[in-house]
């Protein structure tokens, strides 16, 4: 795939999605540019995970449009290929082992297997012939947090990525978060831990009722 280079890792206008009659997200428009790192807040319901699934394109809206480094939203194949996302509890292979899961990813993008230096860097090297079912919901966002540095995908989408964590894995996400923008990469995260996201955003958005405020 070759990508445009557009002036906007993401767009979105007026982008609205509901599910049945209810409208989960109502009026969000959102302008990115490459290398930004922006921090998503709002209450349980407010639709934080919702728009994070509409941008990776696992969601389609329904209304409004949107584009992932100029791509159209509707495009899931070439917009899938440009996102990551690290979902709360998913993304990974439960009967797999820890080693095996990263093993497989690097397959999946073409990368020579080197789970041994991932665990490594996260925190999980006495993990690795675990499968992950077996991993307490700490060590599985760790493991999560090692698919995310194999990933050479430049828009990089996190679901709540301090939730489960002790202080120091919450650091280590700091840590990773700050290292991937140092490489260029666009972050967009939801949390509920604004004193954690502001060390690493550069700008905070807010979603209330469906609407960006």
């Amino acid at each position: 795939m070759s990508a445009p280079a557009p002036d906007f890792a993401l767009q979105l206008a007026h982008v609205a999605r509901k599910f049945g009659p209810q409208f989960v997200l109502r009026d969000v428009s959102l302008d990115v540019r490459p290398g930004e790192v922006l921090a998503l807040y709002g209450g349980n319901g407010a639709g934080k995970t919702t728009l994070l699934r509409v941008v990776a394109g696992l969601l389609s809206p329904s209304r409004g449009e949107g584009r992932v480094f100029g791509y159209d939203l509707k495009d899931k194949r070439s917009v899938r290929e440009l996102v990551f996302f690290m979902t709360e509890g998913g993304g990974l292979y439960a009967d797999l082992t820890a080693a095996e899961n990263l093993d497989f990813t690097a397959r999946m993008y073409g990368l020579a297997p080197h789970s041994a230096e991932l665990l490594g860097r996260v925190g999980l090297t006495a993990a690795a012939g675990k499968r992950a079912r077996d991993l307490s919901s700490g060590m599985r966002k760790r493991l999560q947090l090692a698919r995310m540095l194999l990933a050479p995908s430049p828009l990089l989408l996190l679901d709540e990525p301090f939730a489960n964590l002790d202080a120091g894995g919450k650091e280590a996400v700091l840590t990773h978060l700050r290292a991937a923008q140092g490489e260029g990469k666009t972050i967009l995260f939801s949390s509920h831990e604004p004193e954690l996201a502001a060390q690493v955003a550069t700008r905070t958005l807010t979603l209330n009722d469906g609407v960006l405020a």
